[in-house]
């Protein structure tokens, strides 16, 4: 069976969805390594596995009165996680300092300018988890070995 084809410009939600649709492994390994260079992909996958990246930003439900954008579709939505990762950086330990209220609009700010499948990733990634079926640490492991160390246990010169 041919693993799937998707735009250059797909974004993390649909790369990932497409790969937990594939049944076998290898299938999986062989459509994500297609995805080595994406550094949006790089950013979720650490962000959801890598244990020296702390989150500090609340996990769960969005605050009440906060929506997701309502457009159809990705490419509709006013920002989309491959340019949005750059603001990652304000939202991690050891990022730029900044009051926590001005770290959490910006969170705010992302996750209602992307699509909701894009926003509903990044808040399963600051809970530490990918929410699409078979895409384990063990997996990105295998794809991405440059990305995550073999232990999931902070050492303490992390």
């Amino acid at each position: 069976m041919p693993l799937p084809q998707m735009p250059n410009d797909a974004g993390v939600a649909e790369i990932l969805s497409e790969a937990s649709k594939l049944k076998a492994k290898k299938d999986k390994v062989e459509f994500l390594s297609q995805y080595k260079n994406r550094k949006d992909l790089e950013h979720i996958v650490k962000g959801a596995y890598h244990p020296a990246i702390v989150w500090l930003v609340p996990d769960g439900p969005l605050p009440e009165g906060v929506q997701f954008s309502d457009v159809p579709g990705p490419d509709l939505a006013d920002n989309r996680l491959i340019m949005a990762w750059r603001q990652f950086q304000y939202l991690v330990k050891g990022g730029p300092d900044m009051k926590q209220a001005k770290r959490e609009d910006i969170y705010l700010n992302i996750l209602r300018s992307v699509h909701r499948s894009e926003a509903e990733l990044l808040m399963s990634i600051v809970d530490k988890k990918i929410p699409y079926k078979g895409l384990t640490r063990a997996l990105m492991l295998e794809v991405f070995p440059d990305w995550l160390p073999i232990s999931n246990k902070q050492t303490p010169a992390e």
